[in-house]
């Protein structure tokens, strides 16, 4: 059976003909190798062999040779290294035939096979003509231009790795290629496979070499003005390609870049307008990454200056906003819109200060402007440049977006509450003497983002992520930094409490919103002390009582340690306002954290707690019923006959009757078996107390104190026991 129909049977539809013609195939190669190799090639080599067959034995024999010379374990590198030396050379020699054919899936695979054999034999000094040979196809006088297309993308392949060729071979190559490329009368197609060979071979080069260079750059910047778009294409990343490694050799060349990007950018993504801002964007994330291996390398010598880089950067500011304007037209320019503003935040990274004169101008022409489109877009031109310059350059970008909050256009709205979010998110920094948020407002800030939170879906998503970066900036400030606006605050605390939760991310947010707010509220009334306006309390406490019902333990510790704080602020006046209080005050709502802070109060108030101290004892009493809180319930009652004095009489029957079933084995009951010790011993210091506090408590309660005494010693040796 010939080879021929074997390859056609391999890619038949039927699996039991496919199925057959593979295991032929498979034993061709087994039985005679060097023989199944050079079969191969000369299939592929042959006119009489339909293309789709060519094809095949193309890729059979791109695999059979697959790997480099450096993989000394590669079977198929050590079969070809052993083979015949004849049998290589007629390979290789219907390979550089085949490269004339004028059956491209022929010509494309033989350029393929070119390339991974040279990667075995270059580099272990053989077929040392072959560039001569390629090179000598470029050279030809009447070359046809398939012969020349298929000997660039050998070319091209080849040069995807080192081959370890001398300079002066590379630099006949380069010679080779842009030849190719500056021929007028070259075909489009010649023209396209030879810039996309120099994108490999550039790599290679002796590119610090001036007249090298320019003689590079010259050919690559004339492609990119070409007619063709697959041609300006390969052009540019070409130059994406030298930015990746040469950026800081690019300094005389930045100029006619920056023009080219400007055209391209007219003329959109036919014209290279992706590929330009790609270029933009490896050039800046080379500075960057070179920045940072200088800043973490205290040893590091500064190797090139990148600051020649500021100037066509700050140039390409203005072209990269202009692009804000597409935004909707169709989905080219949408892709344009997401590139150039991702390029836009790094040259803000890059340039730093210098781009917010730039952009400011773009925002004050555009931020008030009759169309919707032109205010979105000065808009969403702040958020693009956020990441780079100083707090104090763009701190007056706050005043914009709360007046752009308040747009009558529900996109401008949207977008401006996102930009403010990452402003709290990016910017905010306590050590910072210019903060984003200050006394003067952060009213309007909250205010703002109150009223946001209540707007369509979309903006008040985005309103509710903003309160939390907010709170989540507050909370890193310390005491003395904090904003006293009390007013603020309890509206930032209302606003948490009425957003909404759709899912459960929305509410686990929320509860992560209440816990930050909570905080800050709880900081800010330590910080004001006696000077906290006493009228403002009823308001503050019926927030945190509100948070004391939520689902969130964590939350609710913050309420009540914020309660604790604003009972210690009001003093004997917060007496007033226990109504409120006790509103929430009941077995329910009782945790550990809660009972210390009703603690507090009692020590805070004294005898004027006296008129609620029957219903608030009552619901200590039951709270007994769950077995965790018992330990906390009974110190409780040590602050409060701490608190009361003589006053705790009236209670002390029937606490001590309690202390007395605490010491009881049936209190464990309800308690896990490996929980037991750390209870017991939870328990055994509430029915102590502290030291201080039960002797207090004792002494206070003068004839009793006997008593007191010989229960509080007997039910510590019965707990012993337990």
């Amino acid at each position: 059976m010939s080879l021929t129909k074997i390859l056609r049977d391999a890619q038949d539809l039927d699996d039991s003909i496919r199925y057959a013609a593979e295991r032929d195939l498979s034993e061709l190669q087994q039985l005679d190798f060097p023989n199944f190799l050079l079969s191969l090639s000369a299939e592929l080599a042959s006119n009489e062999c339909p293309p789709e067959c060519r094809r095949l034995a193309g890729i059979i024999l791109k695999n059979s040779v697959e790997g480099k010379y450096s993989e000394d374990n590669n079977p198929h590198i050590k079969q070809w290294i052993n083979l015949d030396p004849l049998i290589k050379s007629q390979i290789k020699e219907s390979l550089l035939t085949t490269l004339g054919s004028l059956v491209p899936d022929a010509w494309h695979a033989s350029s393929q096979v070119i390339a991974k054999l040279a990667y075995i034999d270059i580099p272990s000094r053989d077929w040392q003509d072959l560039i001569g040979r390629l090179l000598g196809n470029m050279a030809q006088q009447g070359a046809s231009p398939p012969l020349q297309q298929a000997t660039l993308e050998a070319l091209e392949y080849m040069f995807e790795e080192f081959l370890g060729l001398e300079q002066d071979k590379i630099d006949d190559v380069l010679d080779a290629l842009i030849r190719a490329m500056n021929r007028a009368e070259q075909s489009s197609q010649v023209r396209l496979a030879a810039v996309k060979a120099l994108q490999n071979v550039v790599m290679f080069s002796n590119f610090a070499n001036d007249d090298c260079r320019n003689c590079i750059m010259t050919a690559i910047c004339d492609a990119a003005k070409s007619d063709g778009a697959v041609i300006k294409h390969a052009a540019f990343g070409c130059l994406i390609a030298i930015a990746s490694k040469y950026y800081r050799m690019l300094e005389p060349y930045t100029e006619t870049i920056l023009s080219l990007t400007t055209e391209a950018l007219k003329g959109g993504v036919e014209s290279g307008a992706l590929q330009c801002i790609e270029f933009w964007i490896t050039i800046c994330e080379k500075v960057i990454e070179l920045r940072k291996q200088n800043k973490h390398d205290a040893h590091a010598i500064s190797t090139v200056d990148c600051s020649f880089i500021e100037k066509p950067l700050s140039s390409l500011v203005p072209v990269l906003l202009k692009t804000l304007f597409k935004k909707e037209r169709d989905d080219d320019a949408q892709a344009i819109f997401i590139s150039a503003m991702t390029c836009l935040d790094l040259v803000a990274i890059t340039i730093g200060d210098a781009i917010v004169p730039i952009a400011m101008q773009f925002v004050e022409v555009n931020i008030k402007a009759s169309d919707w489109q032109s205010r979105w877009a000065a808009t969403f031109a702040i958020a693009g440049i956020l990441q780079g310059p100083s707090i104090e350059k763009l701190s007056p970008v706050v005043r914009l977006l709360l007046d752009r909050m308040e747009d009558r256009n529900v996109e401008v709205r949207g977008t401006a509450v996102c930009t403010l979010r990452r402003v709290f998110d990016l910017l905010h920094s306590p050590a910072c003497a210019n903060r984003i948020f200050t006394y003067e407002n952060l009213p309007r800030i909250v205010d703002v983002l109150g009223l946001r939170s209540k707007d369509v879906p979309e903006v008040s998503e985005e309103a509710c992520r903003a309160i939390y970066f907010l709170a989540k900036a507050l909370a890193k400030e310390t005491p003395f930094r904090l904003p006293t606006s009390a007013p603020a605050y309890e509206a930032l605390l209302n606003e948490v409490l009425g957003a909404k939760a759709n899912s459960s991310g929305d509410k686990r947010n929320k509860y992560n919103l209440l816990v930050l707010v909570c905080g800050l509220l709880h900081v800010l009334i330590q910080k004001l002390g006696n000077t906290f306006p006493v009228w403002r309390t009823p308001f503050v406490l019926l927030l945190f009582c509100r948070v004391l019902t939520f689902d969130s333990s964590a939350a609710r510790d913050k309420a009540a340690l914020a309660i604790g704080a604003l009972a210690h602020a009001v003093g004997p006046n917060f007496v007033d306002h226990m109504p409120i209080l006790l509103q929430h005050f009941n077995a329910k709502l009782l945790f550990p954290i809660y009972l210390q802070v009703i603690g507090d109060i009692f020590l805070v108030l004294g005898d004027e707690i006296l008129p609620h101290c029957d219903y608030m004892m009552d619901v200590l009493y039951r709270g007994l019923s769950k077995p965790m809180l018992k330990p906390a319930i009974l110190e409780c009652f040590g602050e409060i006959a701490l608190a009361i004095g003589k006053n705790f009489e009236k209670y002390l029957q029937a606490v001590m009757r309690r202390l007395k079933d605490a010491a009881d084995p049936e209190y464990y009951d309800d308690v896990l078996e490996e929980d037991e010790v750390d209870y017991s011993n939870q328990l055994r210091q509430g029915i102590t107390g502290d030291s201080n506090v039960t002797n207090t408590a004792v002494d206070v309660l003068g004839d009793f104190h006997s008593t007191v005494e010989s229960w509080t010693n007997e039910l510590i040796q019965e707990l012993t026991k337990c």
